[in-house]
């Protein structure tokens, strides 16, 4: 799937913030951690982020993404706030005209998805936390964010480079690469020490006292915020679903379900023991590929060069094999096994 194009919303104050949408329907917007917001890098980067958007574009619903102010393509500002941040996705949602939406924000991002859900609770459906936590100060005082902060003021390329490394490990060496060149290309070292500084100071709990939305906090045991802030967040919010899942596939497959995006089932189970993938033709598997990114059965055929109708077979051919019933089952199939 192509990159979807830019385009931009003007906040309350003045401010012209860059967007993006894949797909038609029912929006989720999604906003990872600032300051860690370049969409176009992103979209390019992160194939899962790809996967997700094209997951939900085939079982017809939107994906929106968006740079903040101060970074990514939206307009430069000189100093950063809550109120700013939050103004930022009401200028997104209005401009779409999202009457109703999801809304899933990871990381630093979350104070801000919260405090747009208590202000604005009519307009979420679904409110998603990915790795929360109630104060940044806290949260963060940890001996590998200690020691980031210490690096804020010299080198950028070295900060960036030993941050990312102490935060992720080196279990996690191909996220690090992909989050440092994500936030050296989103914002300026000193617009990023501002927006961290304001992370610090971030404290949700009496705003997550006030959400009424259904919500689903959601973590896994290798981040680097710990489990037990995010464990925080699901016990200070009230009615606050709360999953530990230990895989990505599981993790795309909770969020999926608690959307309503895919079949049901308890998301807290884990997927270790599901079936392992049937196998599949090298030519099936380009099909499915297609198929997953949304592609009719006519697009398939001429990226293909089949006809529509030997399409077709392989498609029931690969409904059959994996025992799935249409796009929205195969799409999720594609993504628990890793074959899209």
């Amino acid at each position: 799937m192509d990159a979807p194009p830019i385009q931009y919303a003007r906040t309350t104050d003045g401010i012209s913030i860059a967007y993006c949408a894949v797909g038609v329907g029912k929006a989720l917007v999604y906003m990872p951690g600032v300051p860690f917001r370049h969409m176009s890098l992103l979209w390019k980067l992160s194939a899962e982020d790809r996967q997700l958007a094209q997951l939900l574009a085939s079982l017809g619903r939107r994906w929106v993404m968006f740079d903040p102010r101060g970074m990514g393509s939206s307009a430069l500002v000189d100093s950063f706030s809550l109120d700013g941040f939050v103004s930022d996705l009401e200028a997104v949602a209005d401009k779409l005209d999202l009457d109703e939406f999801d809304l899933l924000a990871t990381t630093h991002s979350n104070p801000i998805a919260v405090e747009y859900a208590v202000r604005h609770s009519d307009r979420i459906s679904h409110l998603v936390l990915s790795y929360p936590f109630l104060r940044g100060a806290e949260a963060l005082d940890t001996p590998a964010f200690n020691a980031a902060r210490a690096l804020r003021g010299h080198d950028w390329t070295v900060y960036t480079d030993a941050a990312m490394h102490m935060l992720f490990g080196e279990a996690q060496a191909e996220s690090a690469r992909m989050m440092t060149q994500i936030m050296r290309a989103a914002v300026t070292p000193e617009r990023a020490r501002q927006v961290l500084e304001l992370v610090d100071q971030f404290d949700m709990t009496s705003r997550a006292e006030q959400v009424d939305v259904p919500t689903l906090v959601i973590t896994e045991p290798h981040t680097f915020i710990p489990i037990d802030q995010s464990r925080a967040v699901a016990a200070t919010i009230p009615a606050a679903r709360f999953v530990l899942a230990e895989t990505r596939e599981e993790y795309i497959l909770a969020i999926g379900r608690f959307l309503g995006v895919l079949p049901g089932g308890d998301p807290t189970v884990s997927m270790a023991h599901r079936d392992e993938a049937v196998p599949l033709t090298p030519r099936e598997l380009e099909v499915l590929a297609l198929l997953v990114a949304g592609q009719s059965n006519r697009k398939i055929a001429e990226s293909l060069v089949l006809s529509e109708r030997t399409v077709a077979r392989h498609i029931a051919n690969i409904y059959e094999k994996t025992g799935v019933h249409g796009r929205a089952e195969i799409t999720a199939y594609a993504l628990r096994h890793r074959l899209a």
